[in-house]
């Protein structure tokens, strides 16, 4: 192999190298973007259930603030970093519900919005105090009460204040303001 044809070759790997650890590492940063973004929803949950207020009842006897999943790996497991949290002097314990395992919960996020997974939480949540919160499109439509969105690369929220009132729940005026879209 003559010089200038191993120059072109050593080039030529070098530019595929270059370009192998680029898109790895835009790789790597659209994972690290996920964490992020799972993280701050995970922040925005624990701060929706620092706005809500509970009649009394359960939550403030048990000093404990159940935030049930309806996944095993919510947000990509940040909603486990919850656990132990205090909210309003209650602590929050975070529990993975499966369908032979419904503990009582005082806030569920909801994973996916299929029509099992609806039916089954209409059924528990109807007329007790339950908060309802979503990283899922429609879920308000579908009886949610909160609902997580990205909107321009920033998290916002919606919020379906007719369910959670119905719920028997009171959002802070100030959660109200924040939000993009309130259903009243």
């Amino acid at each position: 192999m003559s010089l200038p044809h191993f120059c072109l070759a050593v080039l030529r790997a070098l530019a595929l190298g270059a370009f192998t650890a680029a898109a790895l590492a835009a790789g790597g940063a659209r994972a690290a973007d996920s964490l992020e973004q799972a993280r701050v929803k995970a922040a925005f949950v624990l701060n929706f259930m620092k706005f809500t207020a509970w009649p009394a009842g359960p939550v403030t006897a048990s000093k404990t603030i159940v935030l049930c999943a309806t996944d095993s790996h919510p947000l990509a497991g940040q909603l486990h970093e919850l656990e132990g949290r205090e909210v309003r002097d209650l602590q929050v314990r975070v529990v993975h519900r499966t369908a032979d395992d419904s503990p009582p919960c005082d806030v569920i996020f909801v994973t996916r919005i299929d029509d099992a997974t609806l039916n089954a939480l209409r059924s528990e949540v109807a007329a007790r105090p339950i908060l309802t919160i979503s990283d899922q499109t429609g879920f308000l439509e579908q009886g949610g009460m909160i609902e997580i969105k990205l909107v321009d690369g920033r998290t916002r929220f919606d919020i379906n204040l007719l369910a959670a009132r119905a719920a028997g729940l009171t959002l802070s005026s100030q959660l109200l303001q924040l939000a993009e879209r309130v259903v009243k």
